[in-house]
């Protein structure tokens, strides 16, 4: 397998990135972006967690499509490009994934935090980061042919927690259907994870040898399992941004404080 290996130009992929299809989808992302940071400076970036992630995966996602679509494939194809290009693959999804554990767990109503939720919030971005020195300790093993098979190996591992994370959400989401008061979110969390659950999947298959050698041979397979999930992902959160369920989220609590002043007074009399 090492031997297929220094026959391709691993760790560089093998087609040669189409710039229209690059400068289109960036075109898209830009104006989902607008959209998206318009609707926060309304309710101004809150909460700010949130407002950051999504954020985030804008803006690497961007990154990722304009170096595509303006770079020359020898200046993409360098080691230094590399490193610097390299985790843009995995960000963006990753970025995704924290914003919905943070949608789930924050903005799902008025019930307060319990310890479980707590637990999450901590260990799900513990994991993240854990996964991005991996994953950068593999690109560093991946320019020298006698640690290609280890290079997968560390690839392989960061991977597995990403996926491993995004299929957790499913069970955590379930857990919390009940106590979820605004079903305004189900749609955009329903989607959001299922295109993330789908470019972990690519990201867990890239990381073998036998598939990274078959999913860097057509542009296509990019565009299918990475692009287009996180380009729908990030159009959904324009369109289901959560600051309409701010705006339900505050008027509940106010009626929830009126009840609660009308039933001290009963129980006084």
């Amino acid at each position: 397998m090492m031997m297929y290996l220094n026959e391709t130009k691993y760790p560089f992929y093998s087609y040669t990135p189409s710039r229209y299809a690059a400068g289109t989808c960036a075109t898209i992302v830009y104006i989902s972006s607008i959209a998206w940071l318009a609707q926060s400076l309304y309710i101004k970036c809150r909460p700010f967690l949130l407002f950051l992630f999504v954020f985030a995966a804008y803006l690497t996602t961007f990154i990722e499509l304009i170096l595509r679509a303006t770079l020359n494939i020898n200046i993409l194809n360098t080691k230094i490009l590399y490193k610097m290009t390299a985790p843009l693959l995995s960000l963006s999804s990753r970025f995704l994934l924290l914003a919905n554990y943070y949608c789930l767990i924050e903005l799902r109503g008025k019930k307060p935090r319990d310890m479980f939720d707590r637990v999450i919030g901590i260990v799900v971005p513990i994991t993240a980061v854990t996964a991005d020195l991996l994953l950068a300790f593999a690109n560093e093993l991946s320019f020298k042919p006698n640690y290609h098979y280890l290079s997968f190996q560390f690839r392989q591992i960061p991977a597995g927690f990403i996926l491993g994370l995004a299929l957790f959400f499913y069970i955590i989401r379930c857990l919390s259907i009940p106590n979820i008061r605004h079903p305004y979110i189900l749609p955009l969390l329903t989607i959001s994870s299922t295109c993330v659950l789908i470019d972990a999947i690519y990201i867990q298959a890239m990381s073998i040898p036998t598939l990274f050698i078959a999913l860097t041979q057509s542009e296509l397979w990019f565009y299918i399992c990475h692009l287009v999930p996180i380009v729908i992902t990030l159009i959904m959160w324009s369109v289901f941004h959560p600051w309409r369920l701010l705006i339900s989220s505050k008027q509940d609590n106010q009626h929830y404080d009126v009840r609660l002043v009308i039933l001290r007074r009963t129980v006084s009399l």
